[in-house]
């Protein structure tokens, strides 16, 4: 061990395995609900004596019923990586999760800016969205060409994310001084 990583000590991500839970049976009961008044609506449809009445709640309910179930079997099917803990340490920051590769954002992959910006590592929305700034560093992929990533997490939810984010900009600090790091980020990670 080098004498920077002793200095240097790991983070991992705490477990949120029952706010998850909770999260996931609520939008589970939100969608049956929904799914349940859908179907209500194509049934009570059959029952109503005027045709343009009932065509509108069958042309209404019928497709956004399949849509939903659609989107339902879809996303059950998709098998997306289930990334379930993360950590920083004195190489960067690492996504794990079962019988899935390890994501790796590391400091030596980290670039300077090349599109003559004065900092490299940012705090911004990038005009997307005023209420939705994100981390965002310079990259070089495996072309070599340097391109602007944001850093995120791909767990579903992460109750010591921004403890995360300011590990890594520590590390950031530490491990690559030549990044120039943009003020905004230190003062929202309340970094000194």
């Amino acid at each position: 061990m080098l004498p920077n990583e002793e200095e240097f000590p790991p983070l991992y991500s705490t477990s949120a395995t029952r706010q998850t839970v909770v999260l996931k049976v609520f939008l589970l009961g939100c969608f049956a609900v929904v799914l349940a008044m859908l179907l209500a609506g194509v049934v009570f449809s059959f029952w109503i004596k005027e045709v343009s009445i009932r065509m509108l709640t069958m042309g209404i309910a019928a497709p956004v019923l399949c849509g939903l179930i659609w989107m339902a079997v879809a996303s059950y099917r998709s098998g997306k990586p289930k990334y379930t803990r993360a950590e920083v340490n004195a190489e960067g920051l690492h996504q794990y999760g079962e019988g899935v590769p390890v994501l790796s954002l590391r400091y030596e992959a980290l670039s300077t800016n090349s599109s003559g910006g004065v900092y490299d590592v940012l705090w911004t929305d990038l005009g997307y969205s005023e209420t939705n700034p994100d981390l965002y560093v310079f990259i070089k992929n495996e072309s070599g060409a340097v391109q602007l990533q944001a850093v995120q997490f791909r767990i579903f939810l992460v109750p010591n994310g921004n403890a995360l984010l300011a590990h890594f900009v520590r590390g950031i600090m530490r491990f690559r001084p030549d990044l120039k790091i943009d003020p905004k980020v230190l003062s929202r990670y309340r970094i000194t």
